[in-house]
């Protein structure tokens, strides 16, 4: 132990590689019970019920950007369509291996943040970035990211954010020809991050400050130029994702809308979901598949602004004195304002939305002053005494996760009052075969709102016809037709991936039997 307090050059590279291994084997070995999970959530539909992905010879289509202009699911994200057509060629529908590359993924990017952090602090004892990178594995708010296969797209632009970041710490304002590999991987990364999930949008201004914060004493041409060539490339494909999507589509139907409507309701409501993000790193409890404003209840505006506006002040503080801290400030907020509403989201909050961020976090804690003398390995006796708290709070959720019935008997528990919730639960009792269990909650839901989404009336409908309830299951499909026309063709059905094959071919069939009737 004591080889580490002050490590040479050859104990620090093999501490930092034995340091890496360790943290990307304890993220995996964590999250090993998800192997034995299903597919929920959006993976049952973008995923398994997405016929697109299911052909290897749509990867070019992907590999050359054109699926950007084809109506097909997730084309504004082409790298995560890759590597769902790929998981799909290994593995089909065995979800085993789709919960692989997910895990592996988080171990990577529990490697990669410890190697950054190592990087910015070259001076700091190794334990701080050890322990930071510890904590961020193990915390459960990164849970959803891991556990549900579609949100890999959150995995895929934490890895390539840091690994560009990683690269920037390596990349030297020298043309030559071993500066110019580490620069042109730079921008491959932050078209990569970006080619995953549209938040990848924050390499760029990452890299500005980090060599504002770090280099901005080297000749700034060869800066500014590998600055703004990654730039162009997230612009140019910002630009493409826009001009190139399809002018009609039968999948995205209506466009996402804004929970608020001006900048005085934004003021006044975005600030509590900050707030509540804030609670749920300090105190991580009441983790929910789907939040609404019943999930904020207990949150005054007023005293969320505040604290918000607290922590922020308190950051900026430190920030100032500390350029470590800096960058894990700029990295947790400049993730979160992608997904702050302020461009319209289909989810206004999400744990996933957090993934990124909880990088950012990271850093700011290796960034603190580390106990020295006799208390320097106290700290890390209490890092890992927290870190096996928090495992334990994953492991827990994680059995949430393992299956559609257990995720969304969780929600409706702790978010009574959202349709969605109770429209999956149903969903998910009526796969299991208990109709009798689904057709209260599809009556719930629609209750919820006002009979008003024909999702809601064609799955009751199928539980109805299941349960020999036949009368009534023709009474809730034409009420879906008449809320929404589709419902009437089945295969317009499959093109909007509303309903997986199975159940929509049973729809057909209560489609059938009511045009023989009429």
């Amino acid at each position: 132990m004591n080889s580490f307090s002050n490590p040479g050059a050859t104990d620090q590279r093999r501490f930092d590689r034995i340091a890496s291994l360790v943290l990307a084997a304890a993220a995996i070995a964590l999250y090993l019970p998800m192997l034995g999970g299903d597919f929920v959530y959006d993976a049952r539909l973008t995923v398994l019920g997405n016929d697109y992905v299911h052909h290897l010879g749509h990867l070019w289509d992907v590999v050359t950007l054109r699926v950007m202009h084809l109506d097909v699911m997730d084309n504004n994200r082409p790298v995560y369509l890759a590597t769902v057509m790929l998981n799909w060629a290994l593995w089909g529908a065995h979800p085993f291996g789709h919960h692989l590359c997910n895990i592996i993924l988080h171990g990577v990017v529990a490697a990669l943040l410890y190697r950054l952090c190592r990087a910015l602090f070259p001076g700091a004892t190794p334990w701080a970035p050890f322990c930071a990178a510890l904590l961020f594995l193990a915390h459960p708010q990164d849970c959803e990211a891991v556990a549900e296969i579609s949100y890999r797209n959150e995995l895929l632009v934490a890895a390539f954010t840091l690994l560009a970041l990683n690269l920037a710490t390596v990349f030297q304002p020298k043309l030559t020809r071993r500066n110019i590999l580490p620069g042109a991987a730079i921008v491959a990364c932050a078209f990569l991050a970006i080619g995953s999930k549209e938040n990848g949008v924050i390499v760029p201004p990452l890299l500005v400050c980090y060599w504002l914060a770090y280099r901005r004493n080297e000749p700034r041409l060869p800066w500014a130029a590998l600055c703004a060539a990654a730039a162009a490339v997230a612009g140019a494909f910002l630009i493409a994702r826009f001009t190139l999507r399809p002018a009609v589509s039968v999948i995205f139907i209506a466009p996402p809308v804004r929970p608020v409507h001006s900048v005085s309701e934004f003021i006044w409501v975005q600030p509590k979901m900050w707030a509540f993000y804030l609670r749920q790193i300090v105190w991580p409890t009441g983790f929910c598949a789907d939040y609404g404003p019943y999930s904020l209840r207990g949150f005054d505006p007023t005293i969320s602004l505040l604290a918000v506006l607290g922590v922020l002040a308190c950051q900026l503080f430190v920030a100032l004195q500390n350029r470590g801290f800096a960058m894990g400030m700029a990295l947790y907020w400049l993730a979160l304002l992608p997904v702050s509403n302020i461009v319209p989201i289909y989810r206004p909050m999400a744990d996933r939305f957090l993934y990124v961020p909880m990088t950012g976090v990271a850093i700011m804690l290796a960034s603190l002053p580390w106990p020295r003398g006799r208390a320097r390995m106290v700290a890390p006796a209490l890092a890992a005494g927290l870190a096996c708290v928090l495992a334990f709070f994953t492991l827990q959720r994680e059995k949430a996760w393992h299956d559609g019935v257990a995720l969304w008997t969780d929600a409706v528990e702790k978010n009574p009052y959202s349709y969605d919730a109770h429209n999956d639960l149903a969903d998910c009792l009526y796969d299991a075969g208990r109709y009798q269990e689904a057709i209260p909650q599809y009556e719930y839901a629609i209750h919820l709102v006002n009979g008003n989404i024909a999702d809601h009336f064609a799955g009751l409908a199928l539980a109805l016809d299941a349960a020999g309830r036949t009368r009534e299951a023709d009474a809730a499909f034409r009420k879906a037709v008449s809320l929404d026309k589709r419902y009437a063709n089945s295969q317009l059905l499959l093109q909007a991936l509303i309903w997986e094959k199975d159940d929509a071919a049973k729809l057909q069939k209560i489609a059938d039997r009511n045009q023989q009737k009429d």
